[in-house]
């Protein structure tokens, strides 16, 4: 009977040893499944930022082509609005003559103030006097159709036409009287 019992312990050991073997043997796949998992979740993770800073340098790069689309938009109108803002200044330029009254000089006035207000509303819009006389000749911002015999060689001597740039574009040169040393 004793060695029936210690029979019976010893089988009860063993169960009880295989039941641990297999609790052990489950907990280990538990845990590789769990490392697994985890490995997975960090390259998921991973992943959906990667793909989120994509996505936002896409929509970076979309806006800034948005706005300069939007910038340029108006350039054309902007250049018809130039041959308004010529006829401005040709206007004022022809009356100021000697012995007006003081109606038509304050007739001359109001048109110099209709002119700036054009002209402040295009700067608004991002447009530009391109600088000229006395400045270095500059063939992506002058024109030249004259030269005339000067000591200052290379140099604007004189403003035909004002020229414009809008949003630092050149949309129109400005035409110039360029100095040239004289050929002797």
């Amino acid at each position: 009977m004793e060695d029936q019992n210690k029979i019976k312990k010893e089988s009860e050991e063993t169960k009880e040893e295989q039941q641990l073997k297999e609790l052990k043997n489950k907990i280990q796949e538990m845990e590789k499944r769990l490392e697994e998992s985890e490995k997975m979740r960090e390259e998921y993770l991973e992943g959906w930022q990667r793909q989120r800073a994509e996505f936002l340098n896409y929509q970076k790069d979309v806006n800034k082509k948005i706005e300069e689309i939007i910038k340029m938009a108006n350039e054309e109108l902007i250049k018809d609005l130039l041959n308004v803002l010529d006829s401005f200044d040709i206007s004022i330029n022809s009356l100021k003559i000697e012995g007006l009254t003081s109606t038509e000089k304050n007739i001359i006035r109001g048109i110099e103030l209709i002119r700036e207000q054009l002209l402040d509303v295009l700067k608004q819009r991002g447009l530009q006097e391109i600088k000229s006389v006395g400045e270095d000749f500059n063939p992506a911002l002058h024109e030249a159709i004259d030269i005339i015999e000067g000591e200052n060689d290379g140099k604007i001597a004189e403003e035909i036409i004002k020229g414009y740039q809008l949003n630092n574009k050149v949309i129109r040169p400005t035409k110039v009287k360029i100095i040239k040393k004289g050929q002797k």
